[in-house]
């Protein structure tokens, strides 16, 4: 019986070693999966809010709305800041009486982070857009 004992408490000693070893990986791929499901939803909040803007846009040439592009899609993002430097709007203002029935797109490039504990920080740019018809 006593070599048995000595023999699970070996063991105990190279379990805690082992899951030194591994304990790093199970990190990466939790964290990892963490992050790209944060940043994957960010995306399709962006992609919602730019459906928000492109109907905003798509119904300016019927005058029964107020809306603006920008403001829809910043309302439209919730707590997520867009980065709509690089806006743009087709076509240019939006949808008038002379371009109904074509179509009108509303785009931007968006810089989502991803930071991963033990790994350097990525940046994807997607670009954001949706498209209407003009009513």
């Amino acid at each position: 019986m006593g070599s048995f004992g000595q023999r699970l408490r070996r063991e105990r000693g190279a379990v805690a070693v082992e899951f030194a070893l591994i304990m790093p990986v199970l990190f990466l791929i939790l964290f990892g999966t963490l992050e790209f499901g944060r940043a994957w939803s960010q995306v399709q909040v962006f992609n919602g809010a730019a459906r928000e803007g492109a109907r905003c846009s798509a119904v300016l040439a019927s005058k029964v709305t107020t809306c603006t592009v920008v403001g829809r899609i910043e309302d439209a993002s919730g707590s997520y800041s867009p980065n709509l430097s690089t806006l743009t709007v087709t076509p240019s203002g939006g949808c008038t009486d002379a371009t109904r029935g074509q179509e009108t797109t509303v785009s931007w490039v968006q810089p989502v982070d991803i930071n991963i504990p033990f790994w350097s920080d990525v940046t994807l740019t997607p670009t954001i857009s949706a498209t209407f018809r003009c009513e």
